[in-house]
């Protein structure tokens, strides 16, 4: 006798249940039966239910290799389901009455019965948000909440349950959220909420302080989020801009940009970026500055000697260097930051008389000594090292600073400056820091760069064409310094 089975299957598909029977074991006088609960189906060969997508199957008679005569009926049951579900059973009348039974279950594909909110939310910013989503089918399904090209609030790809809750909305919460219903049989089923969550301008700046120069082109930035989509406003210091031939505003997104297409001397300044929108406003400072750019260090922190270092530095500016102001000192445990000696001019923006003072006063140490003595100790030295020109002379020998003379635009905003330190102290760490003025002022000091001499001097390949440190003007070298400007 065939033995009993449970079945899955999926709703709309069809069945067959088998029943079996060896004659071998049994009369060839038996009643096959099929019932399910109390119902007959059918009776011998014939089918009692009325139900048209049950149908009796005659098992073909055959001889298995012991002899056995097989024969029986199978119940056949088309586009099953939900109410066919259950228990299914075979019984054979005879002088030794059998049953077996076959358990039907019907898998149903997920669906979405019940969501909120059911589309669509406004929530405030800050404000709890609560989305439900319910779903049917057999097995039950696996509800998934995820978000559409974005990860969820919480920073993970996805929750599981039926309720998804964000305690404060805020304006990372606004997005496509979808519940996914899946339990494995046919596709799963998915709905989407929007959440659109309102909240005041908040703006982000993009660059807080933009380096241009004379006569160059300059854009200054604000990202600027707010639902309702906010406003926005440009100002320099109190007066309002518009768009002119000097000023043009573009907006790509939650990105406003202000261009500033010719910049003069009197756009150099702070700027500020205004949104509003029906629940408040934001503003975000922006500064336009001719000043230097910070410079930085990227000579090779270990010396080839052990009592002297070139030291190097890159800086952007878009006007001509006037000098620098290189600090260094014998490193030690407890050093204190520089604060001594402020230097003309470390705001953002310089007084223009202040810068032209600068820019007319000879404050080097030895303007035309290329190299400076250090014996160690906790005190910063400084030295004030001019900028170059072809001629290998110092820059201000040439142009004052404007507005007092003819302004001359430089061929390239990347300046590099190299510098040579003597008697240092060998097999010893040192710091240094360095700051650049232009006609606008001292932009800040550098980070702190460490650098180290070593105990003897490596044996270096001789060169080609021996330096030669002149102190003539012509020589561009002048002793131990050096200046060069990339494109």
């Amino acid at each position: 006798l065939t033995l009993g089975q449970k079945y899955s299957i999926a709703i709309g598909s069809t069945v067959v249940l088998p029943c079996k029977i060896n004659e071998t074991e049994n009369s060839s006088q038996y009643v096959l039966a099929w019932k399910r609960d109390i119902a007959v189906l059918t009776a011998g060969n014939v089918k009692v239910t009325v139900n048209p997508r049950i149908r009796l199957m005659p098992v073909q008679a055959h001889t298995d290799p012991h002899g056995a005569l097989s024969t029986g009926y199978n119940l056949e049951i088309r586009d099953v389901r939900n109410s066919d579900a259950g228990d299914y059973i075979c019984q054979i009348g005879s002088m030794e009455p059998k049953e077996i039974v076959h358990t039907l279950e019907i898998l149903v594909p997920p669906k979405i019965d019940y969501i909120s909110p059911a589309n669509k939310m406004d929530i405030h910013k800050g404000a709890p948000i609560r989305m439900e989503c319910r779903a049917s089918g057999n097995p039950a399904p696996k509800i998934v909440w995820s978000r559409k090209n974005n990860v969820m609030p919480n920073g993970e790809a996805n929750k599981t349950g039926n309720v998804l809750d964000i305690l404060h909305a805020n304006r990372h919460s606004s997005g496509h959220y979808k519940c996914t219903a899946d339990n494995r049989v046919g596709q799963a089923d998915t709905r989407e909420v929007f959440v659109n969550v309102l909240y005041p301008p908040e703006i982000e700046v993009e660059q807080p302080i933009v380096h241009s120069g004379i006569g160059h082109e300059a854009q200054l930035v604000c990202i600027v989020h707010g639902e309702p989509t906010p406003s926005v406003v440009w100002y320099q210091d109190t007066t309002q801009l518009g768009i002119t031939e000097q000023f043009s505003q573009q907006n790509r997104g939650n990105k406003y940009s202000l261009v500033i297409r010719n910049v003069t001397y009197s756009d150099i300044g702070n700027y500020t970026c205004q949104a509003s929108n029906a629940l408040g406003k934001d503003r975000g400072t922006l500064s336009l500055s001719g000043l230097p750019t910070l410079c930085y260090f990227d000579s090779p922190t270990l010396s080839s000697y052990r009592d002297q270092y070139n030291i190097s530095w890159t800086v952007q500016s878009y006007s001509p260097i006037r000098e620098y102001r290189l600090f260094f000192r014998l490193a030690s445990k407890g050093m204190h930051l520089l604060h001594h000696e402020k230097p003309l001019d470390n705001h953002i923006y310089s007084d223009r008389a202040a810068a032209a003072a600068a820019a007319n006063s000879h404050l080097y140490n030895s303007p035309f000594s290329g190299s400076v003595s250090a014996h160690g100790g906790d005190q910063w030295e400084n030295v004030v090292i001019p900028e170059m020109n072809d001629y290998g002379a110092p820059n201000h020998f040439f142009n004052m600073a404007p507005p007092y003379a003819t302004y001359h635009q430089p061929t390239t905003i990347r300046h590099r400056m190299s510098f040579q330190l003597k008697n240092l102290k060998p097999a010893s760490n040192y710091e240094a820091r360095v700051q650049a003025r232009n006609d606008h002022g001292w932009n800040k000091l550098s980070s702190i760069f460490h650098f180290s001499t070593r105990s003897e001097d490596m044996e270096l390949e001789p060169s080609a064409q021996p330096a030669v440190h002149g102190a003539g003007l012509l020589d561009k070298g002048l002793l131990s310094s050096s200046s060069s400007s990339d494109a």
